[in-house]
């Protein structure tokens, strides 16, 4: 018998509010996510064992690494400038980073912003790429693919950093 719980305005993803409804249907063998118009749902055999973080966590890493793909083949161009790697990763100060290797990591919770965010931290670091730090000429890089980078800073709380 299949029994369902919902939570209003449970969950964010992609930038918007949607409600999260639990669905219990015994004969499932592994959980699943559906988003629609207004619902997030998450199907699962049983309500007590589920542990719905990590589902979502799950749900959120598997749809950032396809989305952040796209971007990074959308961006990259642009700036003719190639990354070695990308990793989607869990870090509670950091929506993303740039080592010397050339390895990108962006932060599986970018998922429950609004796209135009997410595509300024992708521009962001892949700037690193030329730039390592924040001085005047990685910012006029930024500002040159992503001219509205401001309003996507102002949207994540984050202040420009300038190394002068």
């Amino acid at each position: 018998m299949e029994t369902k719980a919902l939570i209003p305005g449970g969950v964010y993803y992609l930038g918007k509010q949607y409600d999260l409804q639990i669905v219990v249907k015994p004969d499932m063998k592994k959980p699943s996510v559906q988003v629609n118009e207004h619902l997030l749902t998450i199907s699962c055999a049983d309500e007590q064992q589920a542990d719905l973080n990590k589902v979502l966590k799950s749900f959120y890493t598997k749809a950032a690494r396809k989305l952040i793909a796209d971007r990074l083949q959308y961006y990259q161009p642009q700036l003719r400038l190639k990354y070695r790697a990308f990793a989607i990763e869990s870090s509670a100060s950091r929506w993303g980073s740039c080592n010397f290797e050339k390895k990108l990591t962006f932060n599986w919770r970018l998922m429950m912003l609004p796209p135009f965010v997410i595509d300024y931290v992708v521009v962001h670091e892949l700037c690193h790429l030329q730039h390592m730090n924040h001085d005047r000429s990685f910012w006029r890089l930024v500002g040159k693919i992503y001219p509205d980078y401001k309003k996507a800073m102002d949207a994540l709380g984050a202040k420009k950093k300038r190394d002068l």
